[in-house]
């Protein structure tokens, strides 16, 4: 490949000097055969400065692509290190707010654990609590209680307990994530057919609805709840001591009553596709298929 010569066009710039200097010296009609050898020589030196021009462009040119593609990779990478730094930001700000609304939990139990006679040893500070009478304590209730030991509890007090409990059991619920289209092609095409990630999503946003419409009842004190619901957390009851205690789970009932999806065809020809991708898992016990987020 040809690659631009300084020296070489400095030297043709020289000789069309030269050549231009020999045809003003040559005007009588005995130099007419060397203006002619001068011209042919003329031409042959524009030739080739036009050569080295045009080399010299292509030189400038790959030169200022490769610039703009190092420039193109730089700012690239700050982009990526720029959203990792945000994803660590709201990360630590997130941790920071978990920690501070644990150590406020634990402050409250423990000073009231030594304000009163009688130790309330049903509160669970487990990740994922067991679903129990005392699943979560109302105001009224932890009320009673400070009465009836002679134990004084502001309701300020009361008021961040129960917030920092709520919030603490809001997080703790597994929502199945959704499907990215690079993960749909991972998906056999047996299996997957013509389903898109926009049907799996969908479906996934029912799951969630109901796992959340599911444990808001379950967060509850059961004696505040209406009749249909006392009803459905008692079945709820007995069906955890099938799946086993501690874990999060869903029926086909479950979806259908609050995640506003019918558990159809479709839904069926999903499901495989959430478990192979690791969204949730089935436990078939009693005759019932539960459906367990990862």
């Amino acid at each position: 490949m040809s690659t631009f010569d300084l020296e070489k066009m400095v030297g043709t710039i020289d000789k069309l000097g030269t050549s231009l200097d020999v045809m003003l010296c040559c005007k009588d009609s005995d130099g007419g055969q060397e203006i002619l050898e001068t011209c042919e020589q003329l031409d042959n030196l524009i030739m080739s400065l036009d050569d080295q021009i045009s080399i010299l462009k292509d030189a400038l040119i790959k030169e200022k692509s490769a610039r703009q593609s190092s420039f193109q990779r730089q700012l690239d990478e700050l982009k990526t290190i720029e959203e990792r730094c945000n994803h660590m930001i709201v990360y630590i700000q997130l941790n920071t707010e978990l920690e501070s609304q644990q150590y406020n939990q634990n402050h409250e139990i423990k000073e009231y654990k030594g304000n009163s006679s009688n130790n309330m040893a049903n509160i669970s500070m487990s990740p994922v609590p067991k679903w129990n009478d005392a699943y979560s304590l109302s105001e009224n209730t932890i009320l009673h209680t400070t009465l009836s030991n002679g134990t004084i509890m502001s309701n300020s007090m009361m008021g961040q307990s129960l917030k920092s409990q709520a919030a603490k059991q809001v997080l703790d619920i597994p929502l199945l994530k959704s499907v990215s289209n690079d993960e749909m092609d991972t998906v056999p095409k047996y299996m997957k057919g013509r389903l898109t990630s926009l049907n799996v999503n969908a479906v996934i946003d029912g799951f969630n609805i109901a796992l959340e419409n599911k444990y808001e009842i379950l967060r509850k004190p059961r004696n505040v709840l209406k009749k249909k619901d006392q009803d459905m957390y008692n079945t709820w009851k007995i069906q955890q001591n099938n799946v086993g205690q501690g874990q999060y789970f869903v029926t086909a009932d479950d979806i259908s009553r609050f995640g506003e999806t019918k558990v159809d065809k479709t839904t069926l020809n999903i499901i495989p596709i959430l478990r192979h991708l690791k969204r949730l898992k089935e436990s078939r016990t009693g005759g019932f298929v539960y459906y367990l987020p990862y």
